[in-house]
């Protein structure tokens, strides 16, 4: 096992080997630039001292698209199955509201990203912080069982104790609280080092990680710390520092617990146990570059710091910064504004030749309008040079302007616009994208995928190995208790930003026309693509672009208690609709199968007595053919007994048959009578009945016409 002094002396090793890192100097230099220090001027009197700011306008100019991006859910976890996609979405939600909300989430981004634009690398430490926080509570009319379990409790420091008559027995007590939290910062870079040898921004390999601040002395006691080792350890300053603290009012001597203490966390791989294997432990100890005293070794599972950049470059640790992109426009420009303010100077105010004890000299040292200089003569007073160049300036700083443009992919006319062409032909809304946009779109990609996802998946492990109990969350409109020690382990991750605004302009874009297809789906009959569901996701996603919150403000969620008691309710209401159009429709049919039976009716009345009137124009026919056939025969027997009569036969044969011939047409006409009122009283039967059906169904349409009245013709 190795002591604490061999321990020491690997920490101070390991500190000494990368306190000349590139990174701090960069930054000094970065922000010298940035504040309109750099390029120093010449310091002769009389002589322009401009300075044109293109690194800090390259750097304005890209952070709001950069923050503006990655300020969303700009990384999400993946499902691993069907059924796991609304657990990866609620760990979404989760852990960038606990970036965002528990934490400062826009000022760490802020910052990092700024960091990152200016030096080539920002970083984060995200770690768990269970320090225990002491808070002071107040107690009043406490009985004597009371009073006795409050100071029995040792998680309390009772700090006052008063007894009043009127009040009862108050005391003022401090209660020490433990309740962790997953912490995000930003970790500027004078108090960050890595090993010099690091060739990635992936710090989980890392040999070598060191965190120095500057701690009160009070901080470190609350953290459990020796108090001897506090105690002796004296106030100190980064031996990196960009800022002068020296300058600072200093209040130590007066009050002890806020002494500032310069405290290194390392964490490095040493074989501590000595056993062939190195270790990853955290060294907490007094001190940066020479360490005086170890406050705690532990082992630890992860480093908990993320490196960031813009523009990565590849095996190195250290990013291009826009800083290194721009140091040279920077220098051109204020090179060129300087020799043209010069010029500009000089030919208002040219240098002058004067014959020495011709001129006043006092009227010449007074240059105002229209001033009156005394001379001897014209020629005792003449001016050199001081021709303006002013078009060649200006040629040159367009020059370095188109420079800075291709460099970093902004300038004034285009930062932060989206360039979106409103076209109302087939191809309806394009987005016009150019090279320059195309490097900002890369570099938030690159923020996005060094930075964000694994600060997410950090924060997530850290939930999963430490929170302890559930947290209340709303997530889909549904409130829910989150346990995060209960979700596992989960590897896929998908970065979901690749661009500034201008892209968020164009899926919003493109969402709208989903949403126009889809409901096109929605209204056709065989529509097997669409539901409320997809409709409400594609809504949501407008509203997270767009930045209006949540999608449940302005739609119902069909998947939420809302949305499934409305949806129950309409399918009631369209039950319920739908049966009393049944209803409807059966009354419907009853009328018409009423109305279709009394037409069958009329139809078969009026089938009958044409059937009748047929039958009866029959008999007419036969009783005029039986009259025909009649009289037909009565005038052969006419003939016949004319020609006896005229043949004078005897008178017994005339008798005979003139008998015979009455008998004869006796018979048929009594024949022919009683046919006919054979014929005449079925017609009779036929039209009575028919009349009478026809009568009713009258009745049923409003007017009426009696059976009786179809008597026979």
């Amino acid at each position: 096992m190795m002591n604490e002094e061999e321990i020491k002396g690997i920490v101070s090793s390991e500190m000494a080997s990368c306190s000349g890192d590139e990174l701090i100097h960069r930054k000094r230099l970065a922000l010298d630039y940035y504040f309109g220090r750099e390029p120093k001027p010449l310091g002769i009197k009389g002589r322009s001292e401009v300075v044109s700011t293109d690194v800090s306008d390259a750097v304005e100019w890209l952070l709001p698209n950069i923050v503006e991006s990655l300020s969303g859910k700009s990384a999400k976890f993946m499902p691993m199955s069907a059924q796991d996609e609304d657990q990866a979405d609620l760990e979404t939600d989760f852990t960038h509201f606990v970036f965002n909300e528990d934490n400062n989430g826009f000022l760490n981004l802020y910052e990092a990203t700024k960091d990152a634009l200016l030096t080539g690398v920002g970083v984060l430490k995200i770690y768990y912080d269970d320090d225990p926080e002491r808070v002071v509570e107040r107690y009043s009319g406490l009985s004597d069982p009371q009073l006795q379990a409050l100071l029995g409790d040792p998680m309390v420091e009772v700090t006052e104790i008063e007894r009043s008559e009127t009040d009862g027995t108050s005391v003022t007590a401090a209660r020490v609280v433990r309740q962790g939290k997953v912490t995000v910062e930003a970790v500027p870079a004078e108090q960050f080092r890595v090993n010099d040898d690091a060739d990635s921004l992936d710090l989980t390999k890392a040999r070598f990680v060191a965190h120095t601040t500057r701690r009160t002395a009070s901080d470190l006691l609350r953290a459990g710390y020796d108090p001897d080792v506090i105690e002796d350890a004296q106030q100190g300053y980064l031996d990196r520092e960009v800022g002068d603290y020296h300058h600072h009012h200093d209040i130590s001597d007066i009050d002890d617990s806020q002494k500032l203490i310069v405290v290194t966390e390392a964490y490095l791989r040493m074989d501590i146990n000595e056993d062939g294997i190195s270790e990853l432990c955290k060294v907490t100890c007094v001190g940066e570059t020479e360490i005086s005293d170890i406050l705690d070794i532990e082992e630890v599972p992860e480093i908990p710091f993320v490196a960031m950049s813009a523009t990565p470059m590849p095996h190195q640790f250290l990013g291009i910064s826009v800083f290194e992109r721009l140091k040279q426009v920077q220098d051109i420009k204020t090179a060129v504004l300087r020799s043209t303010l010069d010029s500009f100077y000089q030919s208002v105010n040219r240098i002058k030749v004067v014959q020495e004890g011709q001129v006043n000299i006092d009227d010449l040292l007074v240059n105002r309008p229209g001033g009156i200089i005394r001379a001897r003569g014209h020629n005792a007073v003449t001016e050199l040079g001081g021709t303006f160049f002013g078009g060649e300036a200006l040629q040159l700083l367009q020059y370095a302007d188109v420079q800075k443009q291709s460099r970093v992919g902004v300038s004034p006319d285009m930062a932060g616009q989206s360039n979106l062409v409103n076209n109302e032909s087939a191809h309806g809304v394009e987005r016009m994208m150019s090279a320059q946009e195309m490097l900002v779109n890369l570099m938030v990609r690159s923020i996005a995928e060094t930075g964000v996802r694994p600060a997410y998946r950090k924060i997530r492990d850290l939930m999963v190995r430490y929170q302890n109990g559930t947290v209340p969350y709303k997530f889909k409109g549904n409130w829910m208790n989150v346990d995060p020690s209960t979700w596992g382990e989960r590897s896929r991750m998908m970065v979901t930003v690749g661009a500034g605004a201008g892209d968020d302009q164009m899926k919003l874009t493109a969402l709208q026309q989903i949403f126009q297809t889809q409901m096109q789906f929605k209204q056709m009959p065989d529509n097997v693509l669409v539901d409320t569901k997809q409709l409400y996701n594609a809504l949501d996603d407008m509203v997270g672009l767009a930045d209006l919150g949540e999608a449940e403000k302005y739609f119902m969620n069909p998947n939420g208690p809302e949305g499934q008691q409305f949806a129950q309710m309409k399918a009631q209401s369209d039950q319920q609709q739908q049966q009393q159009a049944m209803q409807q429709q059966e009354q419907q049919l009853q009328m018409q199968q009423q109305a279709l039976q009394a037409q069958m009716q009329v139809a078969q009345a009026e089938q009958t007595k044409a059937q009748a009137t047929l039958q009866n124009g029959q008999l007419k026919e036969q009783i005029n053919a039986m009259e025909a056939q009649h009289k037909a025969d009565l005038e052969q027997m006419k003939a016949a007994l004319q020609t006896a009569k005229d043949s004078a036969k005897q008178a017994f044969d005339y008798d005979k048959l003139r008998t015979d011939t009455a008998l004869k047409l006796t018979e048929m006409e009594t024949n022919a009578k009683m046919q006919l009122e054979r014929e005449l009283k079925a017609n009779k039967d036929s039209l009575n009945g028919s009349g009478s059906a026809q009568g009713i169904e009258k009745g049923q349409g409003g007017e009426g016409r009696t059976g009786a009245s179809q008597g026979a013709p």
